[in-house]
């Protein structure tokens, strides 16, 4: 299978490291590859770049390369469904998908639960790669990326004020809208490019009647693949704010920037 092979190349490539500062590892799962991370680097495989192979031993590669039960699998390739736990009922969660998502017949659905028990989250997962975690990963955990942005989030927010934080991704964009720690809205939109991030983002704005410069737009993280996007922004509101802004990519920018930054900075506890 594709996906077995995927991730059975990913661990023979990477490297094995004495000292882990950050106990998690993180094994990415997006649109056009997979990201192997931990607090020190990380190691990006395209799904395109490989070709099929005769399976290989894929115990010998995870004893080698460490991967233990911290390590956990993120589905971020796919947009998650916020349902609020007071309104959350586990027998309706192909009507609550159905209405938001394509399901295949082959995909999963999963259930996450926010830290401070106020969101289930639902989202998708392809038979492959459940069939691949069932397989050779078992005891790891599995978690959908806008549970991991949530989490981080409501332990950011202090104040009451308005705030649109923004995730820009490579083919995708997530819009959180919190009023104080409320969450208000948490959409995904497929990235394609200024015109379509500007178009979803007025829509948002006008949706919610949100008044210029009486909320603040908060990027997570700041790339220069994106500056345009930002100076977008700038032309309409000036009450804009970065998310961990520093980082080292230049021109390859990698699918998931804030994923990984988080583990860069230490700052994600599961």
């Amino acid at each position: 299978m594709l996906v077995l092979t995927v991730i059975g190349l990913l661990f023979l490539m990477l490297q094995k490291t004495e000292k882990k500062i950050f106990k998690n590892t993180s094994i990415i799962i997006s649109e056009d590859g997979i990201t192997y991370c931990d607090s020190e680097d990380y190691t990006f495989i395209s799904f395109k770049s490989l070709l099929l192979n005769k399976e290989k031993d894929l115990n010998q590669w995870i004893l080698k390369n460490n991967i233990n039960n911290d390590t956990q699998i993120i589905i971020a390739n796919n947009p998650g469904l916020f349902v609020p736990q007071a309104l959350f009922n586990k027998n309706i969660l192909n009507k609550y998908y159905q209405n938001f998502d394509h399901i295949e017949e082959t995909d999963l659905l999963k259930i996450d639960v926010s830290k401070n028990n106020l969101n289930s989250i639902i989202y998708k997962v392809s038979g492959n790669i459940e069939t691949f975690k069932n397989k050779y990963f078992s005891n790891l955990n599995q978690v959908h990326y806008h549970t991991i942005i949530y989490n981080y989030l409501i332990e950011q927010i202090n104040t009451n004020e308005k705030k649109l934080f923004v995730n820009i991704q490579k083919y995708s964009f997530d819009f959180f809208l919190f009023y104080g720690d409320q969450l208000q809205l948490a959409n995904r939109y497929p990235n394609k490019g200024y015109d379509s991030f500007m178009y979803f983002l007025y829509f948002i704005v006008e949706k919610k009647e949100l008044n210029l410069n009486e909320f603040f737009v908060c990027f997570l993280g700041k790339y220069t693949a994106f500056s345009k996007y930002y100076e977008g922004v700038k032309l309409y509101n000036d009450n804009l704010e970065y998310i961990l802004p520093k980082n080292n990519y230049k021109t390859n920018i990698p699918s998931t920037p804030f994923l990984i930054d988080i583990h860069a900075n230490y700052i994600w506890n599961s």
